[in-house]
């Protein structure tokens, strides 16, 4: 029996990503974290953690109901995190991005009531950009520290994805994908 490692997530789109990621990039060199590549990045809103492949449906079919008004976040400041040892772009969860946060309380009670076991935190939108930062690099009154251009996004859709460990680190793909409305565009549209 194989299992999976899943998780809930809004994915940004590659062009904005890529342009964060290039934007950081001397920080994360200064701070002698592990650069987290573009195609990684997401806001978690619920991790589920390891199920059997063939609890895969039962969770599809606990997500494919939810919806909520799209959301905007505005990623405007970057945070070191003692503990996990990360570098993260931060988002505020008040006004337009509060639709995100009620997505992941929606997702925790739905995947709660069908059974699954996942690991419920306060949402607290954020990109995780460099991992194993070191943390006498990252001592001082300095955080956080304003990104140069805020990252505008509007999340259209949310995502089950999957966490692959590889070689050269984690690997996240999108399993499934459903729309926050009657809208059919993609998970985040830059403004």
């Amino acid at each position: 029996m194989s299992s999976l490692r899943l998780f809930f997530a809004l994915v940004p789109r590659a062009q904005a990503s890529a342009t964060l990621v290039a934007e950081v990039a001397p920080l994360v060199a200064q701070l002698q974290a592990q650069p987290v590549p573009a195609h990684n990045l997401h806001a978690t809103l619920c991790f589920v953690g390891a199920i059997e492949s063939e609890r895969l449906d039962a969770l599809r079919d606990a997500a494919k109901n939810i919806r909520g008004g799209r959301a905007t976040l505005t990623f405007d400041s970057l945070e070191v995190w003692e503990q996990p040892k990360i570098l993260c772009a931060i988002a505020g969860i008040g006004g337009e991005a509060q639709p995100a946060a009620e997505l992941a309380q929606h997702l925790g009670d739905a995947i709660i009531a069908a059974g699954f076991s996942p690991d419920i935190k306060p949402f607290r939108p954020h990109f995780t950009l460099g991992r194993k930062v070191r943390s006498e690099l990252a001592a001082g009154p300095e955080w956080p520290r304003p990104l140069a251009a805020p990252v505008v996004m509007r999340a259209d859709r949310f995502a089950l994805m999957e966490s692959r460990r590889t070689e050269g680190g984690s690997l996240y793909s999108v399993v499934d994908s459903w729309p926050l409305d009657s809208r059919e565009t993609q998970c985040f549209e830059e403004k």
